[in-house]
């Protein structure tokens, strides 16, 4: 739903203010998400970090085959 509503406000152009705040309900929930599976902050930003150190094609050519 806030993904959808995030997308609403790109979508029709809408002011910035309106969407950083859908972004940050967007944000909010998958920090709730990833507090129940247990995965921290610091993995997700240390990929992140990792993608942008290296161009896109090398990025997907490190990922493991989807079986």
């Amino acid at each position: 739903e806030e993904a959808g509503e995030l997308c609403q406000t790109l979508e029709n152009a809408e002011e910035s203010k309106r969407t950083a705040s859908e972004m940050a309900d967007v944000l909010y929930h998958s920090m709730v998400l990833l507090a129940n599976k247990g995965v921290k902050m610091e993995e997700v930003l240390a990929v992140l970090r990792e993608r942008f150190s290296q161009s896109g094609i090398e990025e997907k050519s490190s990922r493991k085959p989807k079986h």
